[in-house]
């Protein structure tokens, strides 16, 4: 009996799952429905997965009936959403009973979702930002406010479009979930693999080829995926055993592929889901952030296979035997098409600049058909494609929807102004020290919670600062972004650190250490970016061109400083030359290009002669 009913509420979250496709997939199609129909609906599926899930995995009856509850509970507020719209819109400022007990019980099913999936950090800020605008009239300074009773509180964060029902669930419940979906059809398919394939034949046989392939891959599959944490799982079970076959070390196998996944994160087309939220929050649209992130992704990328590549010299490492696979040539020919997916989501966003909603789904139902052509899927492999976009997406729909709570408490209060004018009081108006404070708490931030609720608070809590002071919007935001992103790899909580010590069974402190040396230029970039947007694809063609090219050089430079070598193995002072040249050619200033391209040269020829020093040595 017990079997039977397990076997019941797993067929249940299944047709939850598949549902949960449909609707998405029709509404990106179609059109949106109403926002706040789109978005109960989209956040009741993420509480029924959730709630059923936990039903499923309690061997307890009463945490069972508790979860069962909890599922019918959302399930009856979307309904009540849905058949009494009219009414909540028209009683907006006079709600009757009903409207608080639904908007109260959302509010605790929000906090709970939350909790379950993120861990309580984040429902414990909501809860105090709740607190403050219901005692805020108590509190000293500048903190306070005149209070809000309960029925406004409510009203503000549960029966409008401006609390969980806000922007960044909305962004979730438009295009996000398609994009998991999208990531979910790659990994349950031939196609995520042949990218890890493509890029091990590539560079495989090269010295430290493992990991440059983790490198490679990870760019490749992070940059459709988004999530971290899903991109060390997905390629760091192939990379990692690669890396320590080849003599790389435990730890520093697992702090390659944290590094390259967290990348995914910045690399377009795809980016993580607060890059979407944030082409909502500053009104533009998505492929102008995915155009003014791809240099700095770039130069990301390039340090760390320089690192990956320099390392490797430094300490005599080779390749690998790549002859179980076939040539490039043949995998292009044989089964090139897996490529379309990426190609076609690059030309939709970028080329005939779709919007995000349509080129995603669009990629989607090419990747699907792809898929059954090509990959052989079958029924069930589609099956689990919905099952594991569903299950992936509730930690978004969780951290969207709980986020919502405390930026609506903050307009209420208007504590954000606040913030930003204590911000620019304490930085004395200089906008290098405001940048260093938000990069401290973006870090400090993203330590406790996941990106997209990490961007989305510091988004509205500091990033108006420094467009107060002039910084250029997408610059500001970018920064806020990077750092929540760069968290994943900053111990003492870095989750893409921990998903890839699991993997290479290494010290998590020791794997943290090198994750930050190989990440240094993501701590460096955005700083560079905000005080010279043409990093970000911002001014003249030319300008943006001369750019990119100055600061992908220093990339690899610096990643030749931190390595310790460049030609042969540098010394002491040539590694702080080459460092202190990498920063230069990064930085777009022409001044500090020439002097970067300067001490290059001499750390070149010295290790020319050193080279051809040793050569006649042992010839």
């Amino acid at each position: 009996m017990e079997k039977e009913q397990i076997r019941s509420k797993y067929s249940l979250i299944t047709i939850v799952s598949i549902l949960m496709a449909i609707f998405h997939i029709y509404t990106a199609l179609f059109g949106v429905l109403t926002a706040l129909w789109q978005r109960s609906i989209h956040l009741c599926f993420g509480m029924l997965i959730t709630f059923l899930l936990k039903s499923k995995d309690s061997s307890n009856k009463v945490k069972k009936s508790l979860n069962i509850l909890l599922a019918m509970m959302a399930l009856a507020t979307v309904v009540f959403f849905i058949v009494d719209f009219d009414g909540i819109v028209q009683r907006f400022s006079q709600p009757n009973t009903s409207d608080m007990i639904i908007g109260t019980i959302l509010i605790l099913l929000t906090l709970e979702f939350a909790r379950r999936n993120v861990g309580n950090i984040l429902p414990g800020i909501a809860i105090v930002f709740l607190l403050y605008a219901m005692f805020g009239s108590y509190l000293p300074g500048i903190l306070w406010h005149r209070g809000y009773d309960l029925q406004r509180i409510i009203t503000q964060v549960s029966l409008s479009t401006e609390g969980i029902f806000g922007v960044s669930l909305g962004v979730s419940a438009n295009f996000i979930f398609i994009f998991v979906l999208f990531g979910s059809i790659l990994s349950v398919t031939d196609i995520g693999k042949f990218y890890i394939d493509l890029a091990i034949k590539g560079v495989g046989k090269t010295p430290g080829g493992p990991a440059k392939a983790a490198v490679v891959s990870s760019s490749l599959f992070g940059s459709i995926s988004g999530s971290a944490v899903a991109n060390v799982a997905g390629t760091g079970c192939i990379t990692i055993p690669l890396m320590k076959s080849t003599g790389y070390s435990k730890e520093f196998s697992g702090a390659v592929e944290a590094v390259a996944s967290t990348g995914g994160q910045i690399m377009p087309p795809m980016m993580g889901a607060a890059a979407f939220i944030m082409a909502e929050i500053l009104g533009i649209p998505y492929y102008k952030v995915a155009i003014g992130a791809a240099i700095p992704a770039v130069i990301y990328f390039g340090s760390v296979f320089a690192m990956v590549h320099f390392r490797a010299r430094r300490i005599g490492l080779t390749g690998i035997d790549t002859s179980s696979l076939p040539s490039i040539k043949e995998m292009l020919k044989t089964k090139g098409i897996l490529l379309t997916p990426l190609i076609l989501l690059i030309v939709l966003l970028v080329g005939v600049q779709m919007s995000a909603m349509k080129a995603s789904v669009y990629t989607v139902l090419v990747t699907l058909a792809i898929a059954v052509v090509f990959c052989g899927m079958r029924t069930k492999e589609l099956i689990d494609a919905f099952e594991d976009a569903a299950k992936t997406s509730v930690i978004v729909i969780s951290s969207t929807a709980c986020a919502g709570i405390i930026v609506a408490m903050i307009n209420l209060t208007g504590i954000g102004l606040k913030f930003s004018n204590i911000m620019i009081s304490l930085a004395g108006g200089n906008i290098f020290v405001i940048l260093v404070l938000l990069m401290l708490a973006s870090l400090l931030m993203g330590m406790g919670l996941p990106t997209t609720p990490s961007y989305l608070i510091l988004a509205v809590l500091g990033a108006p600062a420094l467009i107060r002071l002039g910084v250029e919007p997408l610059a500001a935001h970018m920064f806020v972004f990077y750092f929540g992103c760069i968290s994943m790899i900053t111990p003492p909580v870095a989750l893409a650190v921990y998903a890839a010590t699991s993997i290479a069974e290494s010290d998590f402190w020791k794997t943290s250490f090198e994750a930050v040396k190989l990440g240094i230029t993501a701590f460096i970039v955005p700083y560079m970016f905000v005080y010279n947007p043409s990093l970000l694809a911002i001014g003249k063609p030319i300008t943006i061109l001369t750019t990119a090219i100055t600061a992908i050089i220093g990339a690899v430079i610096l990643g030749a400083g931190i390595s310790g070598w460049l030609l042969v193995r540098a010394d002491i002072k040539e590694r702080i030359l080459l460092i202190i040249s990498g920063l230069f050619l990064i930085d777009p200033r022409f001044i500090t290009n020439l002097l970067g391209l300067l001490g290059l040269v001499l750390v070149l020829i010295f290790h020319r002669k050193r080279k051809s020093l040793e050569n006649s040595t042992s010839s």
